[in-house]
């Protein structure tokens, strides 16, 4: 498990972003997933690192919109830049709210309340 987070946090997230699927995923572009990136804050709070998990919590706050709606992933960061046009063009934007977002983040706020 220690070997599958070192990798995650060096070939999938940007220093203080979200978590990317894979390195060559081209899904509108290849953003940071909020889902992803609160699993990883998940894990963090479970193995005690409230800090990490503290600042992944606060990356997917700060990707809600004007009314609160989480999006299925982000536009920052992209893997694939030339790919969002293509997504967009196909489906229109990506989704938001997103379900399994806000999902993620109340169980990422719950396990670090869990910690304290």
């Amino acid at each position: 498990m220690c070997a599958t987070i070192e990798r995650i946090e060096s070939e999938l997230r940007h220093d203080g972003g979200g978590v990317h699927r894979y390195a060559t995923d081209t899904y509108y572009g290849g953003g940071e997933w909020i889902l992803l990136s609160a699993w990883l804050g998940w894990y963090y709070a479970r193995l005690g690192d409230v800090a990490r998990a503290r600042r992944l919590l606060e990356w997917v706050e700060a990707q809600a919109g004007a009314q609160g709606g989480l999006p299925e992933q982000t536009a920052d960061h992209l893997n694939q830049p030339a790919y969002l046009n293509e997504w967009h063009q196909r489906w229109g934007e990506s989704a938001r709210p997103l379900l399994w977002s806000h999902a993620a983040y109340i169980i990422l706020q719950r396990a670090i309340m869990e910690v304290r």
